[in-house]
């Protein structure tokens, strides 16, 4: 295998995924134009295509109203974002997905974070925080969470929800990553009721980053304004994308190709998990059981020589970068404290590369010692 092979930055599917789908995909836009015509050419609504909005209402059980299809996952967190009145506090993890947090502060927003524990966020220290910062809204990915690939608790999620409810804080679940669960089990679903949470996702990891298409449910009554917003931004998201995604539901092999991954990606979690528990038993994390992020901490590299030991990885073939900004801003420091933290993505890689890649970051490690 030659240098530079093993790549942990891009958080991107397998190159085998797309190969994959790539006839479905052909096929499936050339079904979505003969099936739709000119709905899906001409402009079409600021929320996205109706028959995707109904499908996707029908599978959480909502209004179709209340959904509005983007052009992925960012796009429509991002917009919700610029629909808050400025200087919002938004309350987020203690790490969690850097381009939503960097979306936020360039909005005019505040970023205030929760640490997180095994089972999803600290409740004592997340009640306490609510309470005495009165967030807008909390920003959370429950399920495999990027970066840390842990899962919440269905007790600590609940948790969260009426701690949010009974403080009047909107509660934002990323949910992108609830299907890709690769241990053989399913995660279970999150309920939706009139005043939320609000649930964002995206077909990105699922389907193609190249099609573009996510959605976010919000409550009846924030439809109008959101459109407003909406509308003020961009005129219609990709509508030809939006109906192969609803013919690719309604023929069932959205769910065969999420088979598919499942046990494509087993393998590979699997892989990652081993090398990580043994060769870094003391910081490792919790084992991971899908999604596609790990973390690691180097306590012996600081901000000395944080450069020289990145540089020393890519001499050995591997590619890393600090995860900075995918820390909150208010737990940066701490961080920065315990040594160099970056993430780790497993899915585009085999469970070869991933073994090497992690043995040859564990030798940098022990270099620098």
């Amino acid at each position: 295998m030659n240098k530079q092979s093993v790549n942990f930055l891009r958080g991107v599917p397998a190159r085998e995924a797309l190969e994959k789908i790539v006839p479905a995909v052909s096929k499936g836009y050339e079904t979505a134009v003969l099936k739709y015509g000119t709905e899906v050419l001409q402009y079409g609504h600021f929320t996205g295509f109706k028959p995707l909005r109904e499908i996707i209402g029908s599978l959480h059980g909502v209004d179709a109203e209340r959904v509005v299809a983007g052009n992925g996952g960012l796009e429509v967190i991002s917009l919700f974002f610029k629909s808050l009145p400025k200087q919002s506090l938004i309350l987020v993890e203690e790490a969690s997905y850097d381009r939503v947090l960097l979306d936020a502060l360039r909005y005019g927003h505040r970023l205030a974070g929760v640490p997180l524990t095994c089972d999803g966020v600290d409740l004592d220290r997340f009640k306490e925080i609510v309470t005495r910062m009165n967030p807008a809204v909390f920003y959370g990915i429950p399920f495999h969470q990027n970066p840390f690939g842990i899962t919440y608790s269905r007790d600590n999620r609940k948790a969260v929800e009426e701690i949010c409810r009974e403080n009047g804080v909107v509660c934002l679940w990323d949910v992108c990553y609830q299907s890709l669960r690769y241990d053989g089990k399913a995660n279970d679903g999150i309920e939706i009721s009139d005043w939320g949470p609000v649930l964002a996702s995206s077909f990105t990891k699922t389907i193609s980053p190249g099609t573009k298409c996510g959605y976010i449910i919000v409550p009846a009554a924030y439809v109008n304004h959101f459109t407003q917003v909406i509308a003020n931004t961009r005129i219609n998201p990709n509508l030809p994308t939006q109906g192969l995604i609803a013919d690719f539901i309604q023929s069932g092999r959205y769910d065969e190709y999420l088979h598919y991954l499942t046990g494509l990606y087993r393998p590979r979690m699997e892989a990652l998990n081993h090398a990580l528990k043994t060769h870094f038993p003391e910081t490792s994390p919790q084992t991971v059981t899908g999604g596609f992020f790990a973390v690691l901490t180097f306590p012996r590299v600081g901000k000395e020589n944080e450069t020289a030991f990145v540089a020393s990885a890519r001499e050995k073939g591997v590619s890393i970068a600090p995860a900075w900004d995918a820390v909150a801003p208010d737990f940066r420091a701490d961080f920065k404290n315990k040594g160099l933290f970056i993430r780790l993505t497993f899915p585009a890689l085999d469970p070869e590369a991933l073994e090497l890649g992690i043995s040859k970051l564990k030798e940098t490690a022990d270099s620098f010692g």
